[in-house]
């Protein structure tokens, strides 16, 4: 790389920089922005088109340090929302810090206060035996009139969607309790506009502690009508479940709490070291019934690690649902400990963690359990599907990739026929970096191969952040480009209104 082209020589000898040549950087792909936007998009590549109409919201850490200290781990950044909206071929921008009582405490002393997943800040020994605060930073849902920011370490985050305020924690109307946690992957079924969600849970006995998780059932008013709690065999790494119309699917993975957690309090060291893979756990899927929330089955499977689930639904007496399964060296083993990941390094090794596309199938009479890669799709994560078609049999998924050799982050999206194991593939080039895609069904077709997908990019070249919009019909090419002036950092899930939110 020529460094020098961006530099040169006046008439007068001086030497100048022309701004408009980069150095390629991963810089902006982690690094904070303290800086709040919102207004018409210009910089455009491409065309918008005209019948894309929507708000496209996404959340994620917006920033990983305070007062020249780093947050222990990318969990702990405080959560940011950037809502792309389109309408008539133009583009509206916001983004906005999602004003946790960590937010707004830490910005006002300049430098973290809270434990975090990834340790409590430098000279305060107290707060090692806190609970990780809440940054409310990892998900997003719009349902029953409330939008709400997620993260499974707490209560949900009541949110305006338009202007993106925050209102505070939300209860449920005091259904949650301070002791409940809410996860960042609920489900909504379409058909019927229950919205299921969960938590993880100990109850207390006289045998001990005993780990589990409780489910949530809030009906189309936004109501909590119903909840139940289930037990496990050890506590798993319960980050996402599938849902079909009858079913609602969790794994008893091999990734799991282990280690003693008041010595790791008392070391401040990270939680996240405790989260180790161990094949000689008990796996198993349990399957609640949704209606009555009672326990179907617990069937024992070989050991998975595995993070984020597709679609799922029932057919022909089975239960079909999807899965990234990701790569046992994501995760360190109760014998070797995973490295840690430094984020502002520029050879971070994200893939790491990698996973792939597996479709699994299960009858419940039989009790038969099986499952098979799609073997042309590419390591990635953030599995997606068209949420309208939640429940229903859907052939097309799209989820993150790698694409070529390299480990610092997602430079690519697949589409995924999951019928036919076709998988399209669209690269973003050198130095581009992408987030979660989403899929977006055109608004006259009733085909499923007819969606828009868009998802957030950083441009290392530029050291700012691009929405890229697709079309499915011509997947490898971009439709439009839609340049900000200014880096977001990456970030975790979000999701796709039809409304209009300037």
């Amino acid at each position: 790389m020529n460094i020098e082209a961006g530099i040169e020589k006046t008439e007068t000898g001086k030497i100048t920089t022309d701004q408009s040549a980069h150095v390629p950087t991963i810089k902006g792909n982690f690094e904070a922005q303290e800086n709040e936007y919102e207004y018409w998009v210009t910089d455009i590549e491409g065309k918008v088109p005209g019948d894309l109409t929507g708000s496209f919201f996404r959340n994620g850490p917006g920033r990983l340090k305070l007062g020249g200290e780093e947050f222990g781990h990318w969990f702990d950044g405080d959560g940011m929302i950037a809502r792309t909206t389109f309408t008539d071929g133009k583009v509206h921008f916001a983004n906005k810090f999602i004003r946790t009582p960590k937010y707004v405490d830490e910005t006002a002393a300049g430098k973290p206060l809270y434990r975090g997943f990834g340790g409590a800040p430098k000279g305060n020994f107290f707060k090692r035996f806190a609970p990780p605060a809440n940054p409310a930073n990892t998900g997003l849902v719009l349902h029953g009139g409330k939008f709400l920011a997620l993260n499974e370490g707490g209560r949900p985050f009541s949110v305006d969607p338009a202007t993106l305020d925050t209102y505070g924690e939300f209860t449920y109307d005091d259904s949650l309790t301070k002791t409940n946690v809410f996860s960042a992957h609920g489900k909504i079924n379409p058909k019927t506009g229950y919205y299921y969600n969960f938590g993880l849970c100990f109850d207390i006995g006289l045998k001990g502690i005993k780990p589990g998780f409780e489910l949530y059932k809030i009906d189309p008013k936004g109501q909590m009508v119903d909840r139940a709690r289930f037990t496990l065999d050890h506590m798993p790494l319960l980050h996402d479940f599938a849902l079909t119309e009858n079913y609602a699917i969790f794994i008893q993975s091999s990734v799991s709490m282990q280690g003693n957690i008041l010595m790791t309090m008392l070391k401040n060291e990270s939680f996240a070291d405790l989260m180790l893979y161990d094949n000689s756990l008990t796996n198993k899927i349990v399957i609640i019934d949704i209606h009555n929330m009672k326990l179907v089955e617990r069937i024992e499977i070989d050991p998975i690690a595995c993070l984020h689930f597709g679609n799922a639904y029932e057919k022909n007496g089975e239960i079909h649902f999807d899965l990234m399964q990701t790569k046992e060296s994501g995760f360190g083993t109760p014998d070797h400990k995973m490295e840690p990941l430094d984020l502002f390094s520029d050879d971070v090794k994200f893939r790491s963690g990698a996973a792939r596309y597996k479709r699994c199938v299960l009858n419940l009479k039989t009790r038969q359990f099986q499952s098979e890669f799609i073997d042309d799709a590419l390591e990635g994560e953030f599995p997606q599907w068209d949420w309208t078609r939640t429940t229903s049999e859907n052939r097309y998924a799209v989820s993150t990739g790698y694409a070529g050799d390299g480990q610092t982050y997602f430079n690519a999206i697949q589409k995924i026929d999951r019928k036919t194991g076709k998988v399209e593939v669209h690269e973003f080039g050198s130095y581009r970096f992408n987030g979660e895609p989403l899929m977006v069904a055109k608004p006259d077709s009733d085909a499923e191969d007819d969606f828009y997908c868009v998802c957030y990019v950083y441009n290392g070249n530029t050291d700012k952040s691009e929405v890229v919009v697709i079309d499915s019909k011509n997947f490898s090419e971009p439709l439009a480009t839609v340049k900000l002036d200014f880096h977001i950092p990456q970030g975790f899930h979000g999701m796709y209104s039809q409304k209009v939110f300037v």
